[in-house]
């Protein structure tokens, strides 16, 4: 009889003990697959079409690193119960289909942006939150009740073999009787700690250590639990370096991404480089209604004779960086540099009515930044054209594409400046009647331009004097700018209101240059 309760004693612990272990090997496989998600899901915040993904040997490691999932479940159907491995086996297939999508993702990020995002959405998402949301708990839960139940039976046949013992060695003394005692204290002990430890390992602990309190079976179970956390905290640690690592490399693509949208933002306006993003190519587009600036500077090609080129080069780079800042604070559009010619353009991509106004005094801002430097060695004078009139813009090429505009306003312009006057700003009649109730100007007259046409132009010289009044910009033409344009003004020269009163410039219509009248 005491043989026969030993026998059902071992075979009850032995339950218990696949049983504790399917619980370890479930918990494990939790952790490992929660582990796996967030490596996609951040490298799913990172993906784009980079040209460069993952290298040949971190493909491997992830490989691996599913691979030892699968030997995991393998682990797990041979320790659970027959009622359970069916349920295990499904599971086995479900993660077989769960690590072949998250490894066709990680082939293809940074190389397939569509292939990998469309792989993770349909395939890789549903099933990775089917498995951690329902199949990995209801296995666990399943695991739980078995240790549950395998404890009850344990506590059970403890019952009944003290009872029987009590019988067969009622007579047998006290010394028995404590043996007895003593040995169901130690069992019931070291299930204790395992049940405990069981459940610190399924709420996270995963480097928690039982005590190992005897050499039996409980011993070494307890040694092999112990042996499992040591691999569960070593695998947590790896994959905690390998998520910051991929949290770093994320922080470079980041940090790439931003310069090239920089890069792209100093060639294109947003809007466009926002188009050319989203389709791969730029529509043309019909302006009816922009304003067009080119300067030249006075006195240049005798300077290319006299300077080294680093030195040119220097003096443009400075000259033209005030532009770009003057542009930019008046919202003009630069397009680009021609030699020592400058052009930037108002009105576009953004249609806004009050643009001949706002090149004009960013026109005389160019004027101001100019004489700033008159006093330097050599000094420039510069001649400002403007006109305004319709224009397309588009982008062309493939390879450094350029952002244009094209029309007949474009070649106006460009005579504007051509027959405008040394530190002049020289406008259309077109744009004069468009800033005559802001500016004060000279009429010229029609001056004849290098294409043999007639063109009736003008020299701005001021603000209306109307419009002079305290504060800058002054507060007459802040309210008519207003009353115009519905916005503030984005600017205002800070010298235009102390510029003295300028000589005539007389131009003659025959030649289309222009001599200033003494």
């Amino acid at each position: 009889m005491y043989y026969v309760s030993n026998q059902k004693r071992k075979t009850t612990v032995e339950a218990l003990r696949r049983a504790i272990t399917s619980q370890i090997v479930i918990a494990d496989i939790n952790q490992r697959l929660n582990d796996t998600q967030k490596q996609i899901a951040l490298l799913n915040q990172a993906v784009t079409d980079t040209g460069a993904g993952a290298a040949p040997e971190e493909i491997a490691a992830f490989k691996a690193q599913i691979d030892s999932v699968r030997t995991k479940i393998r682990e797990l159907a041979g320790l659970s119960e027959p009622e359970v491995r069916e349920q295990v086996n499904a599971f086995g297939k479900e993660y077989d289909a769960l690590g072949a999508s998250w490894i066709v993702f990680y082939e293809n990020f940074g190389i397939r942006y569509s292939r990998a995002i469309t792989e993770l959405a349909l395939r890789g998402d549903p099933i990775s939150q089917h498995v951690l949301q329902q199949t990995v708990p209801q296995l666990l839960e399943a695991e739980k009740r078995r240790v549950e139940t395998t404890s009850a039976s344990f506590y059970s046949v403890g019952e009944w073999a003290d009872r029987l013992t009590a019988v067969i060695f009622l007579f047998s003394g006290v010394l028995g009787s404590v043996i007895a005692i003593r040995l169901s204290r130690h069992l019931d002990r070291g299930l204790s700690d395992l049940k405990a430890g069981a459940d610190r390992i399924g709420g996270g602990a995963l480097d928690h250590q039982i005590p190992i309190r005897s050499n039996d079976e409980l011993g070494d179970l307890a040694s092999r639990f112990n042996q499992m956390t040591v691999q569960l905290s070593g695998a947590h640690t790896n994959l905690t370096s390998a998520h910051t690592e991929l949290a770093s490399r994320h922080e470079e693509v980041q940090r790439q991404r931003q310069v090239s949208e920089s890069l792209l933002l100093n060639i294109l306006p947003a809007q466009i480089a926002d188009e050319l993003r989203a389709k791969d190519f730029v529509d043309p587009k019909y302006f009816e209604d922009v304003t067009i600036l080119f300067t030249d500077f006075v006195g240049f090609s005798n300077s290319t004779r006299n300077l080294s080129a680093d030195d040119l080069v220097y003096l443009l780079h400075e000259y033209f960086t005030v532009f770009d800042n003057i542009a930019t604070r008046y919202g003009l559009e630069k397009l680009k540099t021609i030699g020592d010619s400058y052009m930037c353009v108002g009105g576009l991509p953004a249609r806004v009515p009050s643009h001949p106004v706002d090149t004009v005094m960013a026109a005389f801002e160019m004027l101001q930044a100019v004489r700033e430097r008159a006093s330097r060695s050599p000094s420039w004078g510069v001649r400002i054209g403007i006109h305004t009139g319709p224009v397309i813009a588009g982008v062309v090429g493939v390879k450094k594409f350029a952002f244009d505009i094209w029309g007949e306003a474009v070649n106006h312009a460009s005579r504007m400046e051509s027959s405008g006057a040394e530190n002049c700003i020289n406008v259309s009649q077109q744009t004069w009647t468009r800033i005559k109730d802001f500016f004060a100007g000279e009429p010229r007259g029609y001056v004849t331009t290098k294409d043999k046409l007639d063109h009736e132009m003008f020299f701005v010289r001021n603000i209306h004097p109307a419009l002079r009044s305290a504060g800058v910009p002054p507060r007459l033409f802040t309210r008519r700018y207003q009353i115009y344009f519905q916005r503030e003004p984005p600017a205002f020269p800070s010298d235009l209101l102390d510029r003295s009163p300028e000589p005539a410039v007389i131009a003659d219509p025959q030649s289309g240059s222009a001599s200033v009248a003494s």
